[in-house]
């Protein structure tokens, strides 16, 4: 167990669809209006994850595939503790860095340097280790000459360059990230890729998300491909990737 940071037990996590409550307002006024007829709608149960298990050694960079609604963020959701598996356990040993949602923790009305302290504080980050990380938190985002301006004036972009800065700098056993390559000029894509190789030498564990399959075949030392809450493929990023690209041509 030692060497292991993520053990998944039949993780599954389910939804209700379609509820509607008959005494709603909305419900009430269209049927006297003669708008709608008294129908009784049936929740549908949706499964986000269906009974997932595997493990994730100490120092692994564990890439997920998969088509959107694939379960893949749900996953990371659960492994972070943003949300709660409805059955089957997951345990995760370490601190955790997490980037899943572009200005997750930060606040619009704060500058960014407001938000690096905020957004560090959210991550487990005390401001001693902030202040002594800041110089190179501001530096790798690049955006010294905005870091006064309220984040809510930042573009996609300037939110992602800080959000990634702060959770790459965060002195993290293990970091969940999602697409965090999809926004951003490719300096930056570059930079982040560089950064995230120097955490990977360095022995954290990584746990990431990607539609870009170049990176995540060259940064990912495994590879999982997820379809409709289920694992269909473990193994080597080479193969997982291949599977997957062969399934995508396949449906065209």
């Amino acid at each position: 167990m030692d060497r292991k940071a993520i053990v998944v037990e039949h993780l599954t996590k389910k939804y209700t669809l379609g509820q509607i409550h008959e005494d709603s307002f909305k419900k009430v006024l269209g049927i006297w209006l003669g708008l709608s007829k008294k129908v009784t709608a049936y929740p549908k149960e949706f499964y986000a994850l269906k009974d997932v298990s595997f493990t994730v050694a100490k120092g692994e960079v564990l890439g997920i595939v998969g088509h959107n609604g694939a379960g893949k963020s749900t996953l990371l959701k659960v492994l972070a503790r943003i949300t709660d598996p409805t059955e089957g356990k997951a345990y995760v040993h370490g601190r955790v860095g997490t980037l899943l949602e572009i200005g997750t923790g930060f606040h619009p009305d704060l500058n960014g340097l407001e938000n690096i302290f905020l957004n560090g504080a959210i991550l487990g980050m005390r401001p001693p280790e902030i202040r002594q990380k800041l110089d190179e938190i501001i530096s790798f985002s690049g955006i010294e000459q905005f870091l006064y301006t309220p984040v809510k004036h930042y573009s996609s972009g300037m939110m992602m360059r800080l959000a990634f800065s702060v959770a790459a700098h965060l002195e993290a056993d293990i970091i969940f990230l999602d697409e965090v390559w999809g926004t951003g000029d490719q300096e930056f894509s570059r930079k982040s890729i560089a950064k995230m190789k120097s955490i990977v030498k360095s022995g954290r564990t990584v746990v990431v998300i990607s539609h870009d399959l170049a990176i995540m075949q060259e940064l990912c030392t495994r590879c999982l491909w997820m379809e409709q809450g289920q694992i269909v493929k473990d193994g080597s990023p080479q193969q997982v990737i291949e599977s997957y690209q062969s399934s995508l041509q396949a449906t065209f």
